[in-house]
């Protein structure tokens, strides 16, 4: 298959430009075309030569059909291509004219061969002499100002090309400028946001730090009323004698599927009951208990915030309460965890039985 575009009468048909200069050739190609006319004078030469062919199809009348429709629908809509139609036509109407003159030459030498047999034929001889060399003249100014006329046209089309390459290279280069704004103002505006979004973020901090200084207040605060209410309790408290005031005992969280819970024994005087609990590793700062009838799953007891103590390498929390909320029944000691904002969690069981 030869070159695309060598310059040739088989390239200048080719049925992709044809196609082309129709407009009935596919986005993609068609961009490549645009591309190749600006990028390829050797293409431009081609695709000149193919429309000059395409064109003289048109006015000799050799288009018909969907070519036809498509040349007057497409081709036409251009005013630059419809001057190069009317140019084609003004051709094409000066080689008729041509034609009838190089027909009356051939006449006029074969007549002159013959004997002249009348004055009058002698005459009208004479007149061609005179008319001849004017009308050829005529002729020749005629070609000369049309061939002015179709260079301006030419002239005309290029610097309409090249306006408008101009055109789009201007409505690309705003094109960017209008995308770089945008761009700029978006970014401007993430900027703001990322601001915003900062002294919120400091402000809720700030919050936060006041609201675990103020739980940590009431938390101290609890501690010492529960401190002072137990030691109230003390002085109140007659003393037994000889008897068992407290009992104390350590428990350490329920172990799964472990079914066997510690049982503790409590003296008849006990006063109040002691109560170690063993804490699994957690973060919370204040903790709370309460103590659960398991059989009846009431709530028996509930402690205030409690600040868990050091035991070595763990932490263990100590309660204290009345003896007297005991009977002998299977109990549950539940520890909670409070958060910073004062929301409580689960985190462990102690479940223990009272025997006699």
């Amino acid at each position: 298959m030869p070159p695309l575009f060598a310059m040739s009468k088989q390239i200048s048909n080719n049925p992709s430009i044809t196609a082309y200069l129709l407009g009935s050739l596919d986005e993609t190609e068609s961009e490549r075309f645009d591309e190749l006319s600006i990028t390829s004078d050797e293409f431009a030469e081609t695709l000149k030569a193919a429309e000059n062919d395409l064109l003289d199809a048109y006015v000799q009348g050799e288009l018909t059909g969907a070519e036809l429709e498509q040349f007057e629908f497409h081709y036409l809509a251009s005013p630059v291509r419809r001057e190069r139609v009317v140019f084609a036509k003004a051709f094409q109407v000066l080689g008729e004219k041509h034609a009838p003159e190089q027909a009356a030459d051939v006449w006029s030498e074969y007549d002159g061969r013959r004997p002249k047999k009348t004055k009058t034929s002698s005459w009208f001889s004479r007149l061609s002499i005179f008319t001849a060399p004017r009308l050829a003249l005529q002729w020749g100014f005629a070609a000369l100002a049309l061939a002015f006329l179709i260079a301006g046209g030419w002239l005309v089309f290029e610097n309409m090309r090249l306006r408008q390459q101009m055109s789009q290279t201007q409505a690309l280069g705003d094109g960017l400028g209008q995308r770089e704004r945008e761009l700029q103002e978006e970014l401007e505006r993430q900027r703001s946001a990322s601001a915003k979004s900062e002294l919120e973020l400091g402000r809720v901090r700030e919050e936060r730090e006041r609201l675990e200084q103020r739980l940590e207040q009431q938390a101290a605060q609890e501690g010492q009323e529960a401190d002072g209410q137990r030691r109230a309790n003390e002085r109140q408290r007659p003393s037994v004698p000889g008897g068992i005031n407290i009992a104390s005992f350590v428990l350490t969280p329920q172990m799964r599927g472990v079914g066997q819970i510690p049982a503790i024994s409590i003296p008849a005087k006990t006063g109040d009951v002691v109560m170690q609990l063993e804490l699994e590793p957690s973060d919370y700062r204040t903790y709370r208990v309460t103590l659960h009838d398991r059989a009846g799953n009431r709530t028996l007891w509930r402690s205030g915030r409690l600040r868990a103590g050091a035991a070595g390498d763990n932490k263990t929390l100590s309660i204290r309460f009345s003896a007297g909320l005991l009977a002998p029944q299977a109990y549950v000691l539940r520890v909670s965890g409070v958060s910073a904002n004062g929301v409580s969690e689960i985190i462990s069981d102690y479940p223990f039985r009272v025997v006699k």
